[in-house]
């Protein structure tokens, strides 16, 4: 029985060992999941009078879980084929990207709270336009396709 909880321990030592570089990028990824789900409860109440939806809640956590697993994916085969530094790096912009459209969705939100506030407004119209398209040329590729296929759902 020893022998199995020392085995146990030195798989969960190992695994916390490699993923360990993975913390920061989910600490950073959690805030903005908090502040978010808060931000969006918020904007439910003022705007569509409705409360928590736990649906829209497990959807958030299936996203953000989701963003986890696919970074520690990455990060595993990086580390495995010698390329940590290579694999930190593109997980930094999975990180700044997913950043970004947490950023973008609790300004939406706080603007449409609050819409007569200019502070809120101006983040909004920042975020939802050409700051961060000029500097990943592929995001506003990406923007103008989701565009044209809500043009064609509607």
């Amino acid at each position: 029985m020893d022998a199995i909880k020392v085995f146990i321990s030195f798989i969960i030592s190992a695994l916390f060992t490699v993923l360990h570089p993975l913390l920061n990028p989910v600490i950073i990824l959690v805030i903005l999941f908090v502040f978010d789900i808060f931000v969006g409860i918020l904007a439910d109440k003022m705007i569509n009078k409705v409360g928590f939806s736990f649906s829209k809640f497990l959807k958030s956590i299936t996203f953000l879980l989701f963003y986890v697993v696919i970074i520690a994916i990455i990060h595993t085969i990086c580390y495995l084929q010698y390329d940590v530094q290579e694999g930190l790096l593109l997980i930094k912009t999975i990180t700044y990207v997913c950043s970004y459209f947490y950023f973008s969705n609790i300004t939406k939100n706080l603007h449409e709270s609050y819409p007569k506030n200019r502070f809120f407004a101006f983040l909004y119209f920042v975020l939802s336009v050409d700051i961060l398209t000029s500097k990943i040329p592929i995001l506003q590729k990406f923007i103008q396709s989701e565009k044209q296929n809500e043009n064609g759902k509607n």
